[in-house]
């Protein structure tokens, strides 16, 4: 089941936004939802954040099916060490910031396959992943043996001041009210701790490249940013400045921001086309994904 509603931007609540287009793709698990055809997908005026309004809000059983492990299948085979490399790297520029690892706490949210977990197993951490379906969060167990939860994260899923370190790896980008899961993050973790997000860059050169495909080859008139209504379907879309924005609304103190290649992904498809947009996407500063380590900032009020 599916809700709508009429909302302002998601990122920082300015109504103020320039109409996009429709998405320009629909699968076929949306298809069958009428209310659909009233979303747009339009950009803040204010954060210059992309989001789609009006906001659209799943019931627990469609969630469930739009999230779970088939979600990280491609073509049946299941991707359980994409990218591997970068998480690794951002890993290791955490434990610059950390300090110490050995003892210290680790929470991964929509941990998926366990990369993450596993990277911040292998430098010391106590590591902990929690996810929206079984089928992901039994998979990880089974494979790792790490400590899972499954379900959302909300105010009392863990004690406050639990954790040393956040991970939010791709996932913020489909999160209807995101403030409200950084504030609960911010609560969960201890005094200065850390708190990592890993988002994909709504403008980057391969997504504006793939907007102008989409008007070339099928339709003017619509959008072709974000996909809500294809996998990964994204419902909001982060830049710098709105990336920046949340989490400095959100009480954080942004200490490492990076716009990464994206090189480390492995395409499994269009490799040379794939691999030539990201480097274009690197030498303009417009690269595929935003990377953010931030601290805990004890002085904000969230």
């Amino acid at each position: 089941m599916i809700t709508l509603r009429n909302e302002n931007c998601p990122i920082c609540k300015s109504g103020n936004r320039r109409l996009l287009g429709k998405p320009g793709k629909i699968n076929d698990v949306f298809k069958k939802y009428n209310e659909i055809d009233q979303v747009n997908v339009v950009r803040c005026l204010e954060c210059s954040g992309k989001y789609i309004h009006p906001m659209m809000y799943f019931s627990e059983e469609f969630r469930k099916e739009l999230y779970n492990l088939d979600y990280f299948n491609a073509n049946g085979v299941l991707e359980d060490s994409k990218n591997v490399g970068e998480k690794v790297t951002i890993m290791a520029a955490v434990k610059k910031l950390c300090g110490e690892t050995r003892g210290k706490t680790m929470l991964d949210i929509g941990c998926g396959t366990g990369e993450f977990l596993k990277a911040g197993a292998d430098i010391g951490f106590d590591v902990t992943g929690i996810d929206v379906d079984t089928t992901t969060t039994d998979y990880i167990t089974r494979k790792y043996g790490f400590r899972t939860v499954t379900g959302l994260l909300g105010p009392k899923t863990f004690p406050q001041g639990r954790f040393d370190v956040t991970v939010l790896s791709h996932v913020i980008e489909h999160l209807q009210e995101p403030s409200e899961l950084l504030a609960v993050i911010h609560k969960t973790l201890k005094p200065n701790g850390l708190f990592v997000m890993c988002t994909p860059n709504s403008d980057s050169f391969g997504e504006d490249i793939h907007n102008v495909y989409g008007h070339l080859r099928y339709d003017r008139s619509k959008s072709y940013y974000l996909a809500p209504f294809q996998s990964p379907y994204h419902i909001i879309g982060f830049n710098r400045k709105s990336a920046r924005r949340i989490l400095e609304d959100s009480g954080f103190a942004i200490e490492y921001c990076k716009v990464r290649s994206g090189l480390e992904w492995e395409d499994k498809t269009r490799k040379f086309i794939m691999r030539s947009l990201k480097i274009m996407g690197a030498v303009l500063g417009k690269g595929a994904s935003i990377v953010t380590i931030s601290r805990k900032s004890e002085a904000a009020s969230v």
